[in-house]
């Protein structure tokens, strides 16, 4: 089984860097609303409460305020870039997740010598965001291609690996797909 930690982690570091522009963007990015808001809202309160007591010339105003004040701002931007990071992971392991299930498949495309093709096979492994087929003839990696699972709607998706399985007719070709899969049965 393939190790795709490399690519979660590439999701994960997609989100943070939304969170890095501005805090909550990375929970927004990750479909998680409410948690953008709020810290969105914190971070903003945390901003404006520093702003005004450094403007502030009132006598009571003590460093110690200030300095918890001047602290949170950035406390809070780097819990949301970590949050975004480890639940955008959290997320692409649990739509990644792979069943064992043959399902018939047609498959349009291009194979290495550049010629279209259709061919109709089976699914070694299928999950809501790719697939593991067996194909007569071997693919170019981020080849674009046509799926239909026996009898729903057409896919779009992209080769993402192919290897040979040890018979000098039978290749291994791991897709991802372009939108997700509602229902893996």
């Amino acid at each position: 089984m393939r190790d795709n930690s490399s690519n979660h982690m590439q999701i994960g570091v997609k989100a943070a860097k939304k969170a890095a522009r501005l805090p909550g963007l990375g929970q927004f990015a990750n479909g998680e609303t409410f948690k953008g808001t709020v810290i969105i809202t914190l971070f903003t309160f945390s901003l404006a409460l520093l702003v005004l007591r450094l403007g502030s010339s009132a006598p009571g105003v003590h460093a110690s305020l200030i300095a918890l004040l001047a602290v949170l701002p950035p406390v809070i931007w780097g819990i949301s870039i970590y949050d975004a990071y480890r639940v955008a992971i959290e997320q692409r392991k649990r739509d990644a997740k792979r069943f064992s299930v043959q399902i018939m498949t047609t498959l349009r495309g291009h194979d290495l010598s550049n010629n279209t093709f259709e061919e109709v096979t089976m699914t070694r492994n299928i999950s809501r965001l790719g697939a593991c087929l067996a194909l007569s003839r071997s693919m170019h990696k981020d080849s674009p291609v046509s799926l239909e699972f026996e009898g729903r709607e057409k896919v779009r998706g992209r080769v993402v690996w192919a290897r040979q399985t040890g018979n000098a007719r039978e290749y291994l070709v791991g897709m991802e797909l372009l939108a997700p899969l509602n229902q893996v049965e």
